[in-house]
């Protein structure tokens, strides 16, 4: 067969960003979904067989994102407005997710028209997994798996409502786990790891 060249575009930790802007000293800055959005319009023009892929940590940290949540959540995720429009594939969940609660999770989620993946989150005492763990793309003749992992450490950090019925097992065995359900169930000939977690060691 003929060569393939897909490109894969990762973003993690944007935290409420949008515009390229400091808040706190509202001076510019080289940071934001605006900036981003110049360079993903730049690649996929070079590059037609691209995947848009995020880490997490997406709908907390910034001033627009706390006032969203906090006092006025009626309205759609300015965040999940912004990755919609430039056409993420998925997104794994971050640890900062949480830090609203659930109903504001939830709601940012069924907002997103992209999904949210991972694989070692558990409603608890299930073996069912609270989000998709990965998702299956085809992209000029080859099958991409993109599998998503949340750290562990949700529960040391945040408060116990925040994440109330979910649990989040240990990221190795769970990514053995299912990547070895995508080579030979779904058969991808690519698997991609899109994982919101500091590791210290190669996960192969």
């Amino acid at each position: 067969p003929e060569p393939v060249q897909i490109t894969i575009l990762g973003t993690t930790d944007q935290h409420g960003i949008i515009n390229p802007i400091d808040y706190y000293t509202n001076k510019a800055d080289n940071r934001g979904f605006a900036k981003v959005a110049t360079l993903i319009k730049r690649v996929r023009k070079e590059q037609p067989n691209t995947l848009l892929v995020d880490s997490g940590d997406t709908i907390q940290g910034s001033p627009l994102e706390s006032f969203h949540s906090r006092k006025n959540n009626t309205r759609t995720d300015p965040m999940m407005l912004v990755m919609s429009s430039l056409g993420y594939d998925a997104m794994a969940v971050g640890n900062h997710e949480y830090n609203f609660g659930l109903k504001v999770l939830e709601k940012a989620r069924g907002e997103a028209k992209f999904p949210w993946l991972s694989g070692n989150t558990y409603e608890k005492g299930t073996e069912r997994t609270h989000y998709q763990p990965y998702i299956v793309k085809e992209m000029a003749g080859v099958k991409i798996g993109i599998l998503g992992l949340t750290t562990p450490g949700v529960p040391y950090w945040d408060n116990p409502p925040n994440y109330a019925g979910l649990e989040f097992r240990e990221p190795v065995g769970e990514a053995r786990k299912w990547v070895w359900m995508l080579r030979t169930q779904e058969k991808v000939d690519v698997v991609v790891v899109a994982m919101h977690m500091g590791l210290g060691e190669d996960l192969r």
